[in-house]
C-alpha cells in the first residue's frame, strides 16, 4: 500500500501523538509511506512560525529519512484545478495545498493519511491513524 502524509499526521508525529514506532511498523509491513512539497512547504511553516529547535531535529533528522518524496508534476496541477472547479461548484472549498495533495493522491494511488476532513469532497482514499 502507498500511504501519502498531510501535515496534521507529521505535526501528530513531532508532537508525540502518536508514537513514531507506529510509522516504523508500517513501513517493516512492506508499504510505501510518501511525502510530497505541499506537505513538506505546511510542515517548514509551522516550524518556523513557532520556532522549536526539537520539532525541527525530529523532523529533519528522524521523520525525512523514513519518507519517500513524491514531486510535483504538472499534470498535478491541473488536476487540483479540476477539482477546485468541482469543489467550488458543489459548495466546498478547500485550500490549494489539499487539492494539490489529493491530485499527487490520486496519481500514484495512495491513501491519504489525515485527521482532516477536507478531503472527503474529493474522489481519494483516506485513512487517520488517530484512530486506527
Amino acid at each position: 500500500m502507498i500511504y501519502l502524509l498531510d501535515t496534521n499526521v507529521l505535526a501528530d508525529f513531532l508532537n508525540q501523538k502518536l508514537p513514531l514506532t507506529k510509522l516504523t511498523e508500517i513501513i517493516r509491513q512492506g508499504n510505501r509511506v510518501c511525502i510530497c512539497r505541499p506537505v513538506h512547504y505546511e510542515t517548514m511553516r509551522g516550524l518556523m512560525k513557532v520556532p522549536s529547535p526539537r520539532k525541527l531535529q525530529a523532523f529533519n533528522s528522524q521523520l525525512l529519512p523514513m519518507l519517500e518524496w513524491v514531486e510535483l508534476r504538472n499534470a498535478d496541477w491541473e488536476q487540483a484545478t479540476q477539482y477546485w472547479a468541482a469543489t467550488t461548484a458543489s459548495g466546498k472549498q478547500l485550500n490549494d495545498m489539499d487539492l494539490l495533495i489529493g491530485a499527487i493522491a490520486v496519481r500514484i494511488g495512495a491513501t491519504i493519511v489525515t485527521a482532516d476532513d477536507d478531503f472527503n469532497a474529493l474522489p481519494i482514499k483516506r485513512d487517520n491513524w488517530r484512530i486506527s
